[in-house]
């Protein structure tokens, strides 16, 4: 999938699922300005490519997921919010994350 086929599908959905393939391939034609290692399910990523803004993660069934945020800031609450949702988790709260809303 080509980066701009990537975004293409992206804006027109909630979220669009990569292969580790597609995934490599956007990370290696993006900016990585935000990572953070989620200790439950990989890493979460704010990607800027073109003049985009992608989040992209993995859920817990080992998915990958992205999808365009409008703001830097947008991205930093969505991140936080998923990092205390993990950090309940990790303190077994029984929490899940919707990764599909």
């Amino acid at each position: 999938m080509i980066i701009d086929k990537i975004i293409s599908i992206a804006r027109r959905n909630k979220y669009l699922t990569l292969n580790e393939k597609e995934l490599k391939f956007l990370l290696s034609h993006s900016k990585i300005l935000i990572e953070k290692d989620t200790f439950i399910s990989d890493k979460i990523r704010l990607l800027k490519i073109k003049d985009e803004l992608l989040l992209q993660e993995k859920n817990t069934e080992n998915e990958i997921l992205v999808r365009i945020v409008k703001t830097k800031k947008e991205a930093e609450e969505f991140i936080n919010k998923r990092l205390e949702t993990y950090e309940k988790m990790w303190d077994g709260c029984g929490c899940k994350v919707d990764y599909y809303k």
